[in-house]
């Protein structure tokens, strides 16, 4: 009965297992997102920041009531409704592909995650816009807008799933 029960779960991770570990790390980042912007808005005060490497990566406090790179501020309903769109898309795209390798699975997750990771900030009725906090760069010289793990998911995602096309069409 035990050595059954041992085999049927096994059957049955190793039969899910191109959406278990995706799941996983959609999940885990999600949660990573909304636990570092809680943190930085309850622990480090505007405009107080923490810097590392001689400043080149910088912790600080900032809401983006725009867009990506801090574009059209003010119009955050606007990039709510785009954003659900586009989650909505994305979702549409992911359950429709016909190749779901594991990695296009883990790439699309990485993007849902992010995805929801800011929609969740765009709600929220007493945030003043979404939770940007990492910085990098050398002040002076250049320095990259703000952003948060949620937009490190959707880069990191994008990036790979160009990857992925780019290889599975020139393989064919």
């Amino acid at each position: 009965m035990k050595k059954c029960m041992i085999s049927c779960l096994t059957e049955s991770i190793g039969k899910y297992k191109r959406w278990i570990i995706p799941f996983l790390i959609g999940s885990i980042t999600l949660v990573l997102d909304i636990v570092t912007k809680y943190l930085v808005e309850a622990k480090l005060p505007q405009p107080e920041s923490i810097e590392f490497f001689g400043g080149f990566l910088r912790i600080s406090l900032l809401h983006n009531k725009g867009g990506v790179f801090g574009i059209l501020q003010g119009y955050q309903h606007v990039f709510l409704i785009l954003s659900i769109v586009v989650l909505i898309l994305m979702i549409a795209f992911w359950i429709f592909e016909k190749n779901k390798s594991m990695i296009f699975n883990i790439c699309m997750s990485l993007i849902t995650s992010g995805a929801i990771g800011n929609i969740i900030d765009r709600i929220i009725p007493d945030r003043v816009g979404v939770v940007d906090f990492i910085s990098i760069g050398v002040d002076k010289v250049y320095r990259w807008p703000s952003f948060n793990i949620a937009d490190s998911c959707i880069v990191v995602g994008a990036i790979l799933l160009v990857i992925v096309f780019y290889k599975s069409d020139h393989s064919s």
